[in-house]
C-alpha cells in the first residue's frame, strides 16, 4: 500500500475520495493512516515507510499525556470505521460503556466556544468533525451498548 500511495502521491491526486484504477479506495486508506498515527496506533515501521515517500501527515500525533482523550479518539476511529461517519449520536455508548456521543458533543461545544486547542481541532478535523451545526433530518440509527 505504501508503494501504491507513493505512485499516486507524485501527482498530488490523493484526496480523501481518491480511488485507483483498480478500485482501491486509496484516499480512504491514506486518511486511516493519518488517523492511526494521530492516535498513536500506527506501527512505527509503517510510519517510517510512509514518511520516507513523503506522506502528508497533516497533523502531529496526540500528546501521550492525555490517556482519556487518546482512548476516546480511538473509540471515535472505531465508530467511524464501522459506520462510515464520525457523526456520533449524542446518547451513543461504546461496547465497554464509554459515552462517546456525549464526549464528542463536549469537544464540539469547546471548539465552538474557542476552548479547543488548534491541535485538538486538527485531529477532530481528520475524522471529518466540524464545529458547525450538524445536518438536519434523519440521523443514522445506531444501537447503543
Amino acid at each position: 500500500m505504501v508503494r501504491r500511495y507513493a505512485d499516486h502521491a507524485q501527482h498530488n491526486c490523493v484526496t480523501d475520495d481518491f480511488v485507483t484504477a483498480d478500485g482501491f479506495q486509496l484516499g480512504r486508506w491514506a486518511n486511516r493512516q493519518r488517523i492511526a498515527r494521530a492516535i498513536r496506533a500506527l506501527p512505527k515501521q509503517r510510519e517510517c515507510e510512509l514518511s520516507a515517500v513523503g506522506f502528508d501527515w497533516q497533523v502531529d500525533p496526540v500528546p501521550q499525556t492525555d490517556a482519556k482523550r487518546l482512548h476516546m479518539l480511538t473509540e471515535l476511529a472505531t465508530y467511524r470505521e464501522l459506520h462510515g461517519t464520525a457523526e456520533v449520536p449524542v446518547h451513543y455508548r461504546t461496547d465497554d460503556g464509554e459515552r462517546l456521543g456525549e464526549w464528542l458533543y463536549r469537544q464540539i461545544k469547546r471548539w465552538r466556544t474557542g476552548k479547543l486547542t488548534e491541535d485538538e481541532q486538527a485531529v477532530l478535523d481528520l475524522f471529518g468533525v466540524t464545529p458547525g451545526a450538524r445536518r438536519r433530518g434523519p440521523r443514522p440509527t445506531v444501537a447503543s451498548a
